[in-house]
């Protein structure tokens, strides 16, 4: 039964990929600060239970939804689980002078969790791990050229990685869990730094032309995380729950096109200059700490708090910090979440801790919040 449910696991993760190109260069509605690094990281806020607590539940055991936050936890899938959610926002960005609304839709996860015996489960799934989508444009006199000399500065970046994984999860001991996640990160970001003079004298707008720096970066490589949780009783009415998370540096690899063209105003090619043909690199992505703890009363109340950091000053692609295109330094990170599962009445709590009940206690002798 088990190796039937195993190559279900691996079809749905071979599946995932088949489809990982679609989601892949999905905007994010003009994000200025994913020039920065690989662009903005998904930061793991977990399946659709662990988003509504605002992100947090690193030590939060639960039957029904997957949690992927924590490998460890796949342990408490009481049945074969299916899960994709999809993300959308709208922002506004605004400077001095000028304000500009945009909106997005983009894949949050596909995932599919599977016990495999009383002490073992398994999950793959696919998710984002960082996008690029931004364009701003910058205007700059020029102090030591002809009088009223203009300099029209525009960046535009697209693209990002995805991250295909399997986890698996074990029971040591009572109470005791541990879990770990393999992952494939893949995808490419293309970055364009247009640069054009336009003198005052200069009144045909089609004798202007613009330089550009193009960088076209692949990468692909394998990230590994490793995970435990411990849950135990307080008193007869609370349980705890301990949870840690370690996430390995990694070294992704990546192959970098860099070239230098000149274009027309219509953005048409008059002359290419290639800079770099096939450089092969790396990206060297920090480890990553996170720690969770959690309250529940076995039935129909969760509170958590979470805490993760990670050093992302230590960040490097092709042996430049903050990314080979910028060349600005990234910070260190420090991310606090608190938050709780309450549902809409004690009722409701109930009918699902009753209809669920029989096949948890099956598997596992203490009940869990839903």
């Amino acid at each position: 039964m088990w190796k039937n449910k195993l190559a279900g696991v691996v079809g749905f993760g071979l599946m995932g990929l088949a489809t990982a190109p679609q989601s892949q260069g999905q905007g994010l509605g003009n994000s200025p600060y994913s020039r920065l690094g690989l662009g903005d990281f998904n930061l793991n806020t977990g399946g659709v239970r662990q988003q509504g607590m605002g992100g947090v539940g690193l030590a939060a055991p639960n039957s029904i939804h997957i949690n992927e936050l924590n490998p460890a936890l796949l342990y408490y899938t009481a049945r074969t689980t299916y899960e994709m959610a999809v993300n959308g926002q709208i922002k506004t960005l605004r400077n001095q002078t000028n304000s500009q609304r945009d909106g997005s839709g983009t894949l949050g996860y596909l995932a599919l969790a599977v016990p495999l015996s009383k002490s073992w489960a398994g999950a793959v799934g696919l998710k984002p791990y960082s996008a690029v989508d931004y364009e701003s444009n910058v205007v700059e006199t020029v102090a030591s050229g002809p009088t009223g000399t203009q300099v029209l500065k525009r960046y535009q970046g697209e693209g990002g990685l995805s991250e295909a994984y399997i986890g698996q999860a074990y029971r040591l001991a009572k109470g005791l869990t541990v879990g770990g996640t393999a992952a494939y990160v893949f995808g490419s970001i293309d970055q364009r730094v247009a640069t054009q003079v336009a003198p005052a004298d200069v009144t045909d707008a089609s004798q202007l032309a613009s330089v550009v720096l193009l960088e076209h970066v692949r990468y692909s490589d394998f990230t590994f995380r490793g995970a435990a949780h411990y849950r135990g009783a307080i008193n007869s009415k609370l349980n705890y729950s301990l949870g840690g998370v370690y996430t390995f540096r990694s070294s992704i690899d990546g192959v970098r096109n860099t070239s230098l063209d000149r274009e027309d105003v219509a953005g048409n090619q008059l002359e290419r200059i290639q800079l770099e043909d096939s450089q092969k690199g790396e990206a060297r992505v920090p480890a990553m700490a996170q720690f969770g703890i959690s309250i529940d009363n076995n039935k129909n109340f969760s509170a958590n708090l979470d805490v993760a950091h990670q050093q992302w000053s230590k960040f490097r692609s092709f042996g430049i910090a903050g990314g080979a295109t910028t060349g600005i330094a990234l910070d260190n990170t420090v991310r606090v979440g608190l938050g709780a599962n309450i549902p809409r009445s004690h009722l409701r709590g109930q009918l699902l801790q009753a209809r669920d009940l029989p096949r948890r206690h099956k598997r596992h002798p203490t009940a869990l919040p839903p």
